[in-house]
């Protein structure tokens, strides 16, 4: 049976979610260098896939970590997020410290940085069976241009920056796009089912009522 863990990163608040069964692991945006790491130690688990959910530094700075410890690990996200993994402005560490200040936690190093590109990339759409589970990655651009939201088994939504509750979608970001947002990303949020389980980028999960 499938065991989900979530670490959530003490300077943004960001979660990270691992997926476990029978000693091995999905990582869905591993945030930090060292908090995913020492859960998969923990829990004795090896991560086999890890996907992205944008290519923001608060979901992804402890990527290379997790390839050096694991190499074998196949990293998948969506074409643009693998770009913006790559360039510092895109992915935000290079006014991360800005940003901290701004989120009321000022005076914090943040050395901007990049990362490999991903094994794995999708346009639109990605789907696979890990150890009899469906996994489904759907492009949802907006908040960045790389956005995606993870879908496991059709019961589960790991919705990134998008369904935080309590907060509007942020469109302003480097990458931002009111368009893209309404015209592709709007409709399939909005049709999501009451009933499913929403693990959001930041903040507790929860369940949709179809009142958000």
């Amino acid at each position: 049976m499938i065991q989900l863990e979530r670490w959530t990163e003490p300077l943004a608040e960001s979660n990270c979610y691992l997926l476990g069964e029978e000693g091995r692991a999905v990582v869905i945006d591993p945030n930090d260098p060292a908090g995913p790491l020492s859960c998969l130690e923990r829990l004795g688990w090896e991560p086999e896939l890890i996907l992205l959910t944008h290519e923001h530094c608060d979901h992804m700075s402890g990527l290379e970590a997790l390839r050096t410890r694991y190499p074998a690990a196949q990293v998948v996200c969506s074409g643009a997020c693998s770009a913006g993994i790559q360039d510092r402005r895109r992915n935000m560490s290079l006014m991360m410290e800005v940003y901290l200040s701004f989120r009321g936690k000022p005076g914090i190093t943040y050395p901007p940085f990049t990362c490999r590109a991903a094994d794995t990339t999708y346009d639109k759409a990605w789907e696979t069976q890990w150890r009899g589970h469906r996994l489904r990655c759907q492009a949802l651009p907006g908040h960045t241009p790389g956005s995606a939201c993870v879908f496991l088994d059709e019961e589960t939504l790991f919705s990134g920056d998008y369904l935080i509750p309590g907060e509007e979608v942020i469109l302003r970001l480097p990458g931002g796009n009111a368009e893209a947002y309404e015209a592709y990303t709007v409709p399939v949020l909005s049709a999501l089912p009451a009933g499913l389980r929403v693990c959001p980028g930041h903040g507790a999960p929860y369940t949709l009522t179809g009142k958000e």
